[in-house]
């Protein structure tokens, strides 16, 4: 089952997006986790959540957002997290998150949805190549002082 995540949910997501950092050597604080489920829950935020329960169990977490795409004058969805508990891959649970998204484009106003990814993130983009165009486009970060 497909839903938002909720405040029950804590501790599984925090699980999942631990397991999401330590993927991408990211180094997790508790004031990172403690923002991140405030803004999730916050109604103003622009950042939602997601979450695949199976038999009870919290087991994949996506983080998304509305964002204007200027150059085609409409919005667009941004997944900008996607995390699924390893003992419960190759159930297709990421596909189904990535799909429901796309089920609410409707509703948002999205003419489409993005994301990126690592390079080296081979099962992810083996995915991702099966049902989404890679766009070609590389990523650069100018970090602030």
């Amino acid at each position: 089952m497909i839903r938002y995540l909720e405040r029950k949910d804590k501790e599984s997501w925090i699980k999942l997006y631990c397991g999401y950092a330590k993927f991408y050597k990211v180094p997790m604080t508790q004031d990172i986790l403690d923002t991140l489920w405030n803004w999730i829950h916050d109604k103003n935020h622009i950042i939602e959540a997601i979450c695949f329960e199976l038999e009870g169990k919290v087991v994949g977490i996506a983080h998304f957002r509305t964002m204007p795409r200027p150059i085609k004058g409409h919005y667009i969805g941004f997944l900008d997290d996607l995390f699924v508990n390893p003992d419960y891959r190759r159930q297709k649970i990421a596909q189904k998150l990535i799909n429901h998204l796309k089920g609410l484009s409707k509703d948002k106003n999205w003419q489409g949805i993005r994301w990126i990814t690592h390079s080296t993130n081979e099962n992810a983009k083996k995915l991702y190549d099966k049902i989404a165009i890679n766009t070609g486009f590389e990523l650069y970060e100018l970090k602030g002082d």
